[in-house]
């Protein structure tokens, strides 16, 4: 008997498929003992190391008290140095320790195998063309963002 597809909306789909991932992904982690959402500022981090805090702000697109009470828990845990910028005071840029770059290491490899696992079944062709949607849905989704923020009456 041929499976039923699952009817309703694409946008809870995709939550749930993100939510399962999360899932998915901090169980691969286990004892890294990072918190949710620690683990992409890592790895931002750790492709721009010395990156500063506005600029790690724009590339998660989390507003830059977030990133400041996250660099605080990670320097706290020992995964992170923050320094002042050499060349603007008024900024500060962040760094990993050792200890922070061994753990980019285990949660790049922990996301490569959940990728993995994800896409299993899935062709090479699919696999480009569910990217190239992903991308478009963010596309989309952050002009959303900037058309909400900039709506009259959107910050009251």
């Amino acid at each position: 008997m041929p499976r039923k597809r699952k009817k309703g909306l694409v946008t809870g789909h995709l939550v749930l498929a993100a939510r399962h991932a999360r899932t998915a992904l901090l169980h691969d982690l286990g004892t890294a003992e990072i918190y949710p959402g620690q683990d992409s500022v890592l790895v931002v981090i750790g492709k721009n190391d010395g990156i500063t805090l506005r600029d790690l702000a724009e590339k998660l697109a989390v507003r830059p008290p977030t990133v400041t009470k996250t660099i605080a828990r990670l320097t706290t845990q020992g995964l992170v140095e923050k320094r002042v910028s050499e060349t603007d005071l008024r900024q500060s840029r962040a760094f990993l320790t050792v200890e922070g770059a061994a753990i980019v290491e285990r949660v790049q490899n922990a996301q490569k195998s959940l990728e993995r696992r994800a896409l299993a079944g899935f062709t090479e062709r699919e696999r480009k063309a569910f990217r190239r949607y992903l991308i478009r849905l963010q596309t989309n989704l952050a002009a959303l963002d900037a058309d909400e923020i900039g709506a009259p009456g959107a910050n009251d």
